[in-house]
Order: structure tokens, then C-alpha cells, then sequence
């Protein structure tokens, strides 16, 4: 081999070399030190209805510490409602309890509070919101105090790997056919840990510390209504195991209410996920 050809080869080696360095210096930059403005923490984004603080008999039914709502007596009053426990009584038959109905903010006297067809307690434990005809979901915020995390979840309607890509862009993804908070069944939640230098969104690298979640922590899950309605759920952790992305546990029900969490892992690759799982938190 020629001198000039051992010079041209050597050359190529050594810009070959210096790219892949800029890559993963780049990818380094962009998923572990955090060096773009924080996105708005969106939980605390205004209300537009001035809500005041609901009784502590409600809360501990709805396992919420943020119901928001006026006293339960005087709305079961102007609703014409009685009888002993009154709390638990479904007045329309449509499966919703009058507590709950007064939770949402929907007519315990009418199954189909916004007259689309579909009982309110259909719409509620699917993610609807039951006080806005049509599809239009509950707008959701989850927020882990420990981990600095406050973003909005998007409710994926596919799960078609690409889709849900473009909807972690937005926020964290909610599972298609995963149970909506606060309801029993397994709610399924992915977020990314790390992402390409190239890659949009605000949300790149959300979950890069799921792996700090331990027993007892807990994540709190606010819903709003379009009627103004805020409902926050709190969900404690239970456990945290690293798996395969196909590992059927993840998505396994357990007859509870409980909030799966799910990242790649180890951070800058996909080849397996963390996953932190929660219990519903009933006062």
C-alpha cells in the first residue's frame, strides 16, 4: 500500500472518529444536561371558574384532596335529592353515585348530563368528559413532585408505535384502552427518558429520573372538565422493575385502581423499560 493510500485512510479515520464523538457529545448535551428553557408547568395554568373547597366526606370518597366543589348538602338540596345515604345513592341508574355525579358536576337527575348519547358513567371511566357532547376527552396534567416532572398527558388514540411518538412530543402518552385516573384497572403512562438531538418537543427527556421513584412516593393526577370541575387523584408507589417492552406485567390489572409508568432504559438506548407502579391512594 502506497503512502499517499495509508495518509487517505488514516485521514478517514480520524473524521470518522471525530464524528461520532460530536454525536454523542451532542446526544449527551441534549438528554442529560438540560440546557433548554423548562417548558411552563402546565398543572398550574388558571382556571377560568372560581371553585371553592368541597367537604371532607367527598374527598375521602373520591380519594382527592382537590375537589373544588361547593358543599354537597346544598347541591343535593337544589338537585331534589334524599333519602339515607344519600352519598352512595345512583338517583339516575346511569352506575354513577351521587357523590360522584356531584364530584363532575353532572345532573344526578339524567344519565346523559350533556345529552350525547352516552351515559355519564360511561364517559368518565373512559377519559370523556361527561359535560361536553362528543369526544372530547378530560384534559389531564400528571405531576411527580420528587422529580420535577408537571406536564400534560395526551390520550393516544392508536397504538401504532409512530403515532404515539408524535404524541410524546406534547407530553406523556396515556396507553390506548388503559384505565382513565382515578378509575379501577391498570392506567398505562410512557414519558421519554432520553431522545435524538434532532428529535421535537419540549418533553425529550421527562422521565430521565424514573429510576429515583421509591416506595411511598407519590404521583398526583389532575383532571379538568370543560364545566371547571378539578379533580385531583394521588396514586402511591408500589414497585419498580426493569423489563422487556413486551413483558405482559405491564400492562397486567390487578382489580385496583393503579398508574403504570414506563421509559426506556438504560437512558440513550430503547432496549428495555423502566416501570414504576402506583396504587391508588383512597384516603
Amino acid at each position: 500500500m502506497s503512502e499517499k493510500m495509508k495518509f487517505q485512510l488514516k485521514k478517514i479515520a480520524i473524521i470518522c472518529a471525530l464524528s461520532v464523538t460530536l454525536f454523542f457529545t451532542s446526544f449527551y448535551l441534549v438528554n442529560f444536561v438540560d440546557i433548554r428553557p423548562a417548558p411552563k408547568k402546565v398543572s398550574e395554568m388558571k382556571v377560568t371558574q372560581n371553585l371553592i373547597t368541597g367537604n371532607d366526606e367527598i374527598k375521602k370518597r373520591a380519594a382527592s384532596d382537590n375537589i373544588s366543589l361547593a358543599a354537597f348538602e346544598d347541591w343535593a338540596k337544589i338537585n331534589e335529592l334524599s333519602g339515607e345515604n344519600v352519598y352512595d345513592l345512583d338517583s339516575d341508574k346511569d352506575g354513577l353515585a351521587n357523590y360522584l355525579e356531584y364530584i363532575h358536576g353532572t345532573d344526578p337527575n339524567n344519565a346523559d348530563s350533556d345529552g350525547d348519547g352516552f351515559s355519564d358513567s360511561k364517559e368518565i371511566s373512559n377519559g370523556y368528559d361527561p359535560d361536553s357532547k362528543g369526544e372530547a376527552m378530560t384534559t389531564v396534567y400528571i405531576k411527580i413532585e420528587k422529580l420535577g416532572v408537571d406536564a400534560p398527558m395526551v390520550w393516544s388514540k392508536t397504538d401504532i408505535e409512530a403515532n404515539m411518538l408524535s404524541d410524546l412530543e406534547n407530553g406523556l402518552s396515556h396507553y390506548l384502552k388503559t384505565a382513565a385516573p382515578g378509575q379501577n384497572g391498570n392506567m398505562v403512562v410512557s414519558g421519554h427518558s432520553s431522545n435524538y438531538i434532532w428529535a421535537k418537543g419540549n418533553y425529550n427527556h421527562v422521565f430521565k429520573d424514573l429510576n429515583d421513584l421509591q416506595n411511598g412516593d407519590v404521583v398526583t393526577i389532575k383532571t379538568v372538565q370543560k364545566n371547571g370541575r378539578i379533580i385531583e387523584y394521588k396514586y402511591r408507589v408500589n414497585e419498580k422493575f426493569v423489563t422487556t417492552p413486551d413483558d405482559e406485567k405491564i400492562f397486567a390489572e390487578n382489580g385496583n385502581a393503579t398508574l403504570t409508568l414506563s421509559t426506556c432504559w438504560p437512558l440513550g438506548t430503547n432496549l428495555k423499560r423502566i416501570i414504576v407502579k402506583a396504587e391508588l391512594v383512597k384516603a
